[in-house]
C-alpha cells in the first residue's frame, strides 16, 4: 500500500519498481506481476501503474510484450554508476568514462559564498561554467563550475568537450591537484534542471558542493553539481583510528 499521500502515487509505485529493479531484488529476464495484480498489492488504478511502467519502460529498465507480458530488461543499468570513494583519481576518472554538454561558459560577478570557497573578494568576477554531464548519452549530473580569474582565463568553452576540467588543470594548465573538500546532502529537483536531467520536477537528487585545491593549497574550482539519485552513489572507507583512551569509532 502507497502511504505517502503528498507524492503522486504513479512516483511512489515506479520508485519502488526501479529501487526492486536496480538492486536486482527482481532478476534480469523476469516477469514483473500483471498491471492488475500490481494494482491491486499497492491499492492503486490501472492508470497509476500504467503511468509508472511507462517511464521505466522509458527508461529501458523493462519491456513491455503485448500478449506476453512485462519483463524487467536483461540490461537495466549497463553503465557503471559513477562512485566517488575518496581521491583524486576517481574524480578525474569519472570525467574520462562520460562526456560533457556545455550550456553556458561566462564571465559572471558571484556572490560571497562562492568567491569565499575561491579565496576572492567579494562580488569578484568569475567563469561560470553551466554543464550537463552524460552515460551513454543521458544525462547523470547538472554540474556548475566556478573559476578563479588565473585559472579560467587559460581555458576555453570547446577545451571541455575534449577532456575533463580536472584533467585539463593537471594536463593543460600544469596544476597540481591535491585535495578536494566535499559536501553531499539530499534535494530536489525544479522546474529548470528537471527536464534537463530527464526527470520529473521534485524527483530526488543529491547535491554535492565541492573545493578543489592544488599542491600550495590555493583553491583552483568550486563545483555545485546535481545527480539523479538512481545514476550516482557514494562509498567512503573507514579505517578505525585507535587513541590511547579511545577509537574513532566511538565518536560515530
Amino acid at each position: 500500500m502507497l502511504a505517502d499521500k503528498a507524492i503522486p502515487l504513479y512516483y511512489q509505485l515506479e520508485t519502488i519498481l526501479r529501487k526492486k529493479i536496480l538492486s536486482r531484488e527482481v532478476q534480469a529476464g523476469a516477469v514483473l506481476p500483471s498491471e492488475g495484480a500490481l494494482a491491486q498489492e499497492y491499492e492503486v488504478s490501472r492508470i497509476t501503474v500504467r503511468k509508472a511502467l511507462s517511464i521505466l519502460e522509458k527508461d529501458e529498465l523493462i519491456i513491455r510484450r503485448r500478449g506476453k507480458g512485462t519483463f524487467v530488461s536483461e540490461k537495466p543499468a549497463s553503465f557503471e554508476i559513477p562512485k566517488f570513494t575518496g581521491s583524486m583519481s576517481d574524480l578525474i576518472s569519472m570525467g574520462i568514462k562520460t562526456t560533457t554538454k556545455v550550456i553556458d561558459f561566462s564571465w559572471i560577478r558571484v556572490a560571497k559564498n562562492i568567491t569565499g570557497h575561491l579565496g576572492l573578494p567579494e562580488r569578484a568576477k568569475v567563469v561560470r561554467i553551466e554543464r550537463l554531464r552524460l552515460a551513454e548519452d543521458k544525462p547523470f549530473s547538472y554540474i556548475l563550475n566556478y573559476l578563479p580569474p588565473a585559472v579560467a582565463q587559460k581555458i576555453q568553452p570547446d577545451d571541455l568537450l575534449v577532456k575533463p576540467l580536472l584533467k585539463i588543470l593537471e594536463d593543460d594548465l600544469h596544476i597540481s591537484l591535491a585535495q578536494a573538500f566535499q559536501r553531499i546532502e539530499a534535494d530536489v529537483a525544479d522546474s529548470y534542471v528537471a527536464p534537463l536531467l530527464d526527470v520529473r520536477v521534485g524527483a530526488p537528487l543529491l547535491k554535492v558542493e565541492r573545493s578543489v585545491f592544488d599542491s600550495r593549497h590555493r583553491p583552483v574550482e568550486y563545483v555545485s553539481a546535481l545527480y539523479r539519485a538512481d545514476k550516482y552513489s557514494y562509498a567512503v572507507r573507514l579505517e578505525r583510528e585507535k587513541t590511547e583512551n579511545e577509537s574513532y569509532w566511538s565518536h560515530i
